[in-house]
């Protein structure tokens, strides 16, 4: 085997072990991010999670202020109708 072929297997060896290091930082930094995305996630589910809640809160508020008031109005009407089925009294 020649020296020029020593050397050139040692360049090819050279590159190789240049290209490891470069794809290794990739793939750290590639990990690193999908790290970095599973947390957003997670904290948006959590977020997600919270305003759930305070829809359903919220609905049940509406939901129970709308009875309230037709239960007025319901008793608003009877109240009027009993005014209007007693006789008057003439004193």
């Amino acid at each position: 085997m020649a020296l020029s072929d020593v050397l050139k297997a040692i360049r090819a060896v050279d590159q190789l072990l240049a290209l490891d290091e470069k794809y290794r930082k990739a793939f750290e930094k590639i990990t690193a991010d999908i790290d970095g995305l599973k947390d957003r996630v997670m904290r948006l589910e959590t977020r997600e999670e919270v305003v759930i809640e305070k829809a359903r809160a919220a609905a049940s508020t509406a939901a129970t202020q709308v009875a309230i008031a037709s239960v007025a109005d319901i008793a608003r009407r009877i109240g009027r109708l009993e005014e209007r089925s007693e006789p008057k009294r003439l004193e």
